[in-house]
């Protein structure tokens, strides 16, 4: 994963971050653009919120950064970040072949609960699923079995705060060997 755009915080600076963007309440901060997404993937068109927001990069930022430090040593196969709405998600359009099962992990800010849920090859992954609450320092994270290829996406809805940020990545955890 590279640290494009990430700065180097503590976590105290992030729950900071996210204290203050509680604060502030700006709703409806808009998802990734279609230039911020990785090539691999496609965002989720089910999103909702004030088109007239700006988008809250530092939060995003801040999130990005929490997964940066708390993941390491291990491929990024796609990641995201963006300012949390009401409903969002990410499709990682095909998980490689050599892939026997992938990590997706996820952390946020700004004081929400998000709810994820997890569909692969079209079907729902209900034991992936689970909720996160966006305090910005602990990261919510899955094994996913792959077994064939096909797409991997998630759908998150968060309740409560709508200010703040959030960032994903999907990770190779196991490989078929050659």
């Amino acid at each position: 994963m590279t640290g494009t755009g990430a700065r180097g915080t503590d976590g105290r600076a992030v729950r900071r971050v996210g204290v203050a963007l509680s604060v502030t309440a700006l709703l409806g901060a808009g998802a990734c653009s279609p230039s911020e997404q990785p090539e691999s993937s496609s965002t989720s068109p089910s999103v909702t919120g004030s088109a007239s927001a700006a988008p809250d990069t530092s939060a995003a930022q801040a999130a990005k950064s929490v997964l940066e430090k708390g993941i390491v040593n291990m491929e990024s196969l796609s990641d995201g970040d963006g300012g949390l709405q009401k409903q969002f998600g990410n499709t990682l359009a095909s998980v490689p072949e050599d892939v026997l099962s992938v990590s997706f992990a996820f952390t946020c800010t700004g004081g929400a609960e998000v709810a994820l849920t997890f569909r692969l090859a079209g079907k729902e992954v209900a034991s992936a699923a689970g909720t996160h609450v966006c305090d910005g320092s602990t990261i919510f994270q899955r094994s996913i079995d792959t077994p064939g290829s096909g797409p991997l996406g998630f759908s998150a809805v968060a309740t409560g705060a709508e200010s703040g940020g959030y960032a994903y990545a999907y990770y190779s955890e196991k490989k078929q060997l050659p």
